[in-house]
């Protein structure tokens, strides 16, 4: 990782406000959409703690509701 690239990401970290562990569950989704137990699986976290961390992403609209599966499983993407 560049120097830049760490500049320019501790800058949006403290222009939103995220806490280490939003940033930790933000990152994966700047790569692919996740539903929640998707992500609690990749990262090994539980997956209503996550979803707490989810709603305030939500709310920061640092990520968005992409879609819903059959099962009415929400997929959230990054909001670029």
């Amino acid at each position: 990782m560049s120097i830049e690239n760490l500049i320019l990401g501790i800058g949006f970290a403290v222009e939103h406000e995220l806490t280490l562990r939003e940033m930790q569950v933000l990152l994966p989704f700047l790569s692919k959409p996740y539903t929640t137990q998707g992500l609690a699986d990749e990262i090994g976290a539980n997956k209503i703690s996550l979803h707490h961390i989810i709603q305030r992403l939500k709310l920061k609209k640092l990520i968005v509701l992409e879609d819903r599966d059959e099962k009415g499983t929400f997929l959230y993407k990054f909001n670029a």
